[in-house]
């Protein structure tokens, strides 16, 4: 996905996180695009293939109850 945003209207740490999640933002000044930020080749695709294999072990997990929440709380607190 290609986004534009205006330089000043930009914010740094949002279109990092844009750029480190995979997407390609055109930064423009007065609507003419004048530089364009990438992922670095891999780092982007490492991450979300990892976000997947977590997601899909986390599937494989029991489901955790109210009951076993409160009951290791109060193991903590011993």
């Amino acid at each position: 996905m290609t986004i534009t945003v205006n330089i000043g209207e930009a914010d740094l740490a949002d279109i990092l996180a844009r750029v480190e999640a995979g997407e390609e933002v055109i930064l423009a000044r007065d609507d003419v695009p004048v530089a364009r930020m990438l992922p670095v080749e891999g780092d982007a695709q490492a991450r979300a293939k990892a976000m997947e294999a977590i997601l899909a072990f986390r599937e494989t997990m029991p489901q955790i109850t109210p009951d076993e929440i409160t009951e290791w709380k109060q193991i903590g607190r011993r």
